[in-house]
């Protein structure tokens, strides 16, 4: 959620939304982007963009739209805050990042902590990122990306970058440290309808294939979506049956 201090009573807007694909009998472990801004139909067919959805239709209204317009059969999530989020990176022991110089003089104005890196934010380079400043560049939309994607198509290449950097680091993690981790996520937590038996079978899954690179995928893909303006903010306008097929030509 793009808050830091969610409530279950009143959401807001979705940011940050990942499709996380664990195939096991294949060795691939997949994280699928949803730029927030793309427009879609609504669960009561009117147009809007897709990070409204959670807020007025709740995050079963989301998994309809997305599902609908996908091809997908997504059933399960986990719903987090920013607060969360950042709590988890904390209890990986941080995530190492590469940044341009855009990006660091970017986030040094924003005003994160000089020990909220290491070493100190200076310049384009290689950085150990705490919670807070990982969830900062998460969020950074006015500069380009690492691979040269701006806006909110960088901002989620961003997030992919931090999920595929901490499963990097954690590819000879002991089975102790794995389950304190699972403690810390299932501890930062919004809401979920994963049950317990669903949340550990699907630990025992990922530790069984820790090492395994994590492929990146995002949607829209390059060339089917343009710039529009929707009722006066930015949005994009993209072809969905490309967008399908695409998708399910990486996953399958």
């Amino acid at each position: 959620m793009d808050s830091w201090a969610s409530r279950l009573s009143r959401l807001g807007y979705s940011d940050g939304m990942v499709l996380v694909t664990v195939d096991e009998s294949a060795g691939r472990i997949i994280a699928t982007s949803f730029i927030r801004d793309m427009l879609v139909l609504h669960p009561d067919d009117k147009p809007g963009r897709l990070t409204y959805i959670v807020k007025e239709f709740g995050v079963q209204g989301l998994l309809d739209t997305i599902n609908r317009h996908f091809g997908l059969k997504v059933e399960k999530y986990i719903l987090m805050d920013w607060s969360q989020v950042s709590s988890i990176v904390d209890a990986v022991g941080g995530v190492n990042l590469t940044v341009t110089d855009g990006e660091a003089g970017y986030l040094k104005r924003y005003a994160i902590s000089p020990s909220s890196t290491k070493p100190a934010m200076a310049g384009a380079g290689d950085y150990l990122f705490t919670g807070h400043a990982a969830v900062i560049y998460m969020r950074t939309r006015r500069v380009p990306a690492l691979n040269g994607d701006p806006h909110d198509i960088g901002r989620t290449f961003r997030t992919r970058l931090v999920l595929s950097s901490i499963a990097e680091s954690l590819k000879d993690v002991s089975y102790e440290k794995a389950q304190k981790i699972l403690e810390s996520v299932t501890g930062n937590i919004l809401d979920t309808n994963l049950s317990t038996a669903d949340m550990l079978d699907a630990f025992n899954m990922v530790f069984s294939m820790r090492g395994t690179p994590v492929e990146m995928f995002r949607l829209p893909v390059d060339g089917t979506f343009h710039s529009f303006d929707y009722f006066g903010g930015a949005s994009q306008l993209m072809e969905f049956a490309p967008n399908r097929e695409a998708l399910r030509d990486f996953l399958f």
